[in-house]
């Protein structure tokens, strides 16, 4: 989704019979799925999602990965693997997005039974991820107890201050 987009948030939502979810207004309000060139794809994340990106960035994410530099067979094989675990999704006018079911199998969801359909939208900036409430859970855990450090490590050698980031030796 493009870098204008401020998708954030912990959105609870419940899979329909059809596979669908409904987005909550303020992701479908960021996104606009009436405008007439939206597509979405949907692939599997190496963390246990399922990112949901609009298609023109999902094209050039892919893009820059088939560009990498290291052309072996572990970046084929990780190609193949992106490329198999892929698809494009519809979104309706009215916000609800329908993901494969072989792709919602994957990270624990599951439309044809009721115990299995509830998920978590979480919004990460540009995209949104689909989790299960329990891999959602297990992943917010590990990533609230490496917050700190891993605040300190983007924000490198700076703190952040009312005027932006600054040195941390020179503030």
């Amino acid at each position: 989704m493009s870098n204008s987009l401020l998708l954030i948030g912990e959105h609870p939502a419940t899979l329909d019979g059809e596979g669908r979810i409904q987005l909550p207004v303020s992701l479908r309000d960021e996104i606009n799925p009436r405008r007439a060139d939206f597509s979405l794809m949907a692939n599997l994340e190496p963390d246990g999602s399922i990112c949901l990106r609009e298609r023109r960035d999902w094209e050039d994410f892919v893009e820059d990965l088939r560009r990498s530099p290291a052309e072996n067979a572990q970046t084929r094989r990780t190609l193949l693997f992106l490329a198999s675990s892929s698809a494009p999704v519809k979104c309706d006018k009215s916000g609800r997005v329908r993901i494969p079911d072989v792709l919602l199998l994957q990270v624990g969801l599951d439309r044809s039974t009721m115990e299995h359909r509830d998920v978590v939208l979480v919004g990460n900036f540009s995209d949104m991820r689909v989790w299960s409430p329990e891999g959602w859970s297990s992943f917010r855990e590990e990533a609230r107890a490496e917050y700190e450090s891993g605040i300190d490590s983007l924000l490198g050698h700076k703190r952040l201050g009312p005027e932006g980031l600054v040195d941390r030796e020179t503030a």
